[in-house]
């Protein structure tokens, strides 16, 4: 079920188990501004009236949430910001209209496309056998339903001193790590990551030997953090031999920092499967040359969760690449739709057959909303138009970005839920 509420807000409301999930993406109604000529600008000129944008846009999600029944039960906040120093400003409007809370929050450095001060995304879960419970330390959200237990948490960032991609990324994850622990869940529990690294793409570790870029350095350090972890073995079917790790995004921030979010799951009943998936047509990512990065990535290109009769895929940041390599350099339109057949590919029917999930009909038409990730903002009426062509009106955010690649202009990932 796909809807729109007012002109800003898009949602989908689509079952998760045997509850329902509502999937929200929004933007101010309006970019306000602050006009020269109202006596309130001394320096004379238009300034965005980012408070009032702010406040505009959580006042309508909020009453829609109450509309719709969600209010008390979101897990996962997203704010996609403009500018890293309203940061602060954002996390306040947020705790003043919503004392109930928003689950999990993460504020990302990624400007909104369309020049507004956010964009908001709200991941929220309800049932009448559904519980959630806030951690008692961090910023968590333990959710429980369906005999499963999940972890939704956010904000991960770095203590430590050093600026270097490496150290702040590997003390990030380890930060994670202690949340999932203090929690009781494992780290090979772990389904899904976003990982907003600043900077991405620039040099990080300049030697006589080599020169690093932070996404490589990012790279290492989560192959390290990992180490030999056998990721989600006691879900997996019986048949399933190939590489095992959770599926994730490392995407481009306006920051130099990094920051984490994930989910996780922990569940008592036997049919509670999770498969990685991978794409017939592409090289998995664990498995690059060293040309690419001296550490391979270490994520799957998406991941399968069922529960008898429903299966929800989490689709992994996706590109315009096929088998390793990246194609159509140069060609937004092109990269984009190469992009979308990748996924299309991916959660397709027969592939999750290949990878043991059987009697699922699954494809673009079951895709319940989509991130989208510019690089160069001159490209996005072009990338939207395919968008809009392939995805139709489930609810898409835009924002600008870094893609791990320089050549490559368009990420794209998000959720696609099937029920038999």
């Amino acid at each position: 079920m796909r809807k729109t509420h007012k002109k800003n807000i898009t949602y989908s409301v689509v079952p998760f188990g045997t509850a329902d999930q509502m999937l929200l993406v929004a933007e101010p109604a309006e970019n306000f501004v602050t006009l020269p000529n109202d006596g309130t600008q001394g320096h004379g000129k238009s300034v965005p009236d980012w408070l009032r944008q702010i406040h505009s846009v959580f006042g309508d999600i909020r009453e829609l949430l109450i509309s719709e029944g969600f209010l008390t039960n979101v897990v996962m906040s997203n704010f996609y910001v403009a500018d890293i120093a309203i940061r602060e400003l954002v996390r306040q409007v947020a705790a003043e209209i919503f004392p109930e809370g928003l689950g999990a929050i993460t504020i990302i450095p990624q400007a909104p496309v369309n020049g507004s001060a956010l964009s908001v995304e709200i991941w929220a879960i309800a049932g009448k056998n559904v519980k959630h419970k806030n951690s008692k330390s961090g910023n968590a959200i333990i959710t429980e339903s369906d005999s499963v237990r999940w972890f939704f948490g956010g904000d991960f960032r770095s203590d430590v001193l050093p600026i270097g991609a490496y150290d702040r990324s590997f003390d990030a994850f380890k930060n994670f790590g202690e949340q999932l622990t203090q929690n009781k869940f494992k780290l090979e529990q772990v389904i899904r990551t976003w990982i907003y690294q600043g900077h991405l793409v620039l040099p990080d570790k300049i030697t006589s030997e080599v020169v690093l870029q932070r996404y490589q350095e990012l790279n290492r350090a989560r192959t390290d953090f990992f180490g030999k972890t056998k990721f989600l073995s006691k879900y997996l079917p019986p048949a399933y031999k190939s590489s095992v790790f959770p599926a994730s995004t490392g995407i481009g921030a306006d920051d130099v920092d990094v920051v984490i979010s994930a989910v996780a799951a922990d569940a008592v009943r036997s049919d509670f499967v999770v498969v990685p998936l991978e794409n017939p047509n592409q090289t998995s990512a664990f498995s690059y040359g060293e040309n690419y990065s001296p550490q391979s990535p270490k994520f799957a290109r998406g991941m399968a969760v069922a529960i008898d009769n429903w299966c929800q895929i989490f689709v992994s940041g996706t590109a315009s690449i096929t088998d390793s390599e990246s194609r159509f350099a140069g060609n937004p339109e092109l990269q984009t739709e190469q992009t979308l057949d990748n996924i299309e590919s991916l959660i397709s029917g027969s592939n999750l057959a290949q990878h043991g999930i059987d009697g699922f009909d699954s494809g673009m038409d079951k895709l319940v909303c989509a991130r989208v990730y510019v690089k160069n903002p001159d490209d996005f009426p072009i990338i939207d138009a395919v968008c809009k062509k392939r995805l139709g009106n489930i609810p898409t955010l835009f924002t600008i970005a870094d893609v791990c690649r320089p050549e490559l202009l368009v990420e794209i990932e998000g959720f696609a839920v099937t029920v038999k």
